[in-house]
This record gives structure tokens, sequence and C-alpha cells, in this order.
């Protein structure tokens, strides 16, 4: 005896407008998977190597001077290959012409500096009081003084002999000092020049 299959049910007949539409586009996130996993990968990179590359600016291996060679007043030091000092300087009177604000005092600072042949380069001076370490960056521009080539305020590798740095400083009118004056020569290592100093 044979058995009978069972029947077929009848195929389903085709909606003509479903078959007309077109097919599901796929998901948001199955067209961007590459895009994405790619963004789970960079994005950490990226903030590293840059983490990694601003920390090694500033604190990296010579980056930063970290080592003072204190200098008293009237007297002077050796080092990166010139002579630095003795400083000196003092309150600025006579503020006609300038745009010094109010409440505010003018000091100059002269570093004479003698390369011999070699030369020297170095960051411009700054000035910090020593009771609380805060510290001014000169102000030339700023206060309406042109630049002068005969009055540099920072060491250029190109210039040789002996020069003097010229630096105006703004500090507040209740600051008293004393102070040091704190120049950073680019290959002293990690040492920079700290001059006693008090106008």
């Amino acid at each position: 005896m044979t058995i009978p299959l069972p029947p077929v049910p009848p195929a389903p007949r085709e909606d003509a407008e479903a078959a007309a539409a077109p097919a599901k586009p796929p998901s948001w996130w199955r067209r961007n998977t590459l895009a994405l996993v790619a963004l789970v990968v960079l994005l950490p990179a990226t903030a590293i190597a840059v983490g990694w590359q601003e920390w090694y600016q500033f604190f990296g291996f010579g980056a930063r001077a970290v080592t003072p060679v204190v200098v008293a007043e009237d007297e002077t030091t050796d080092l990166a290959g010139a002579t630095w000092g003795p400083v000196r300087g003092g309150e600025i009177e006579d503020l006609s012409g300038l745009d010094v604000p109010d409440d505010t005092r003018l000091i100059a600072v002269g570093v004479p500096v003698d390369t011999g042949t070699e030369g020297v380069a170095c960051e411009t001076p700054t000035l910090v009081e020593q009771s609380t370490g805060r510290e001014w960056s000169p102000v030339r521009a700023e206060i309406g003084l042109d630049s002068s080539a005969e009055e540099p305020e920072l060491c250029l590798g190109s210039q040789t002999g002996s020069y003097e740095l010229i630096v105006p400083f703004v500090v507040p009118e209740d600051v008293e000092g004393p102070f040091w004056v704190d120049v950073r020569p680019y290959d002293a290592g990690g040492s920079f020049v700290r001059f006693e100093f008090e106008p």
C-alpha cells in the first residue's frame, strides 16, 4: 500500500504592490559598521598620541629647565657656553609716552651676556616674586616701546660677543620684591640662570 503525499498548500498569490516595492535597505548601524569600528579604535589611539605629545613637549627630557643656577645680584655665572650677569635694573619713574596701567610699577632689568665666539640662544627672561612665585613676562610692545636690536629681549644663537638683554616688566603696585630674574638658555640641559634681584 502506498501512502499518499500530504497535499501541498497553494503558493500565496503575490500582491502586485508588494512585488513592485523596493527591498528594505539595511539599518543605519549595519551600513556604518566599518566606520563605527574604526571610530572605536582610532578615537582612544588619537587621544593617547596627542596626550603623549603634549606631555613630552612640556615635561620631556630637556624640554623644561628645572634646575636653577642661583646667582647673587652682583655676581656672574657661566652656563651654556656664555657668561651671564651681573644683573642690574630698577623701577622706571618717568612713564611719559608709555601705556602703563594705573596701580602698577614698571621695572626694567638688564642682563649682560658674553657669548664669546660661539653664540647662545635663550628665551626672554621672566621676573619671579620670591615670596609667592608669581611670574611676569616682558611687556615691551604692550606698553608702547619699539623693539630694538640695540636692546634685545632674548638671545639669538647667531649673535656673538657681548650684549645686554633689556627687559621691562609691569608689576602690581603693591609688589615689593625681592625677585628672581630667570633666563633659560636652550642648550643648558635642564638648568637655567636665576639672578637674585631687588630694585
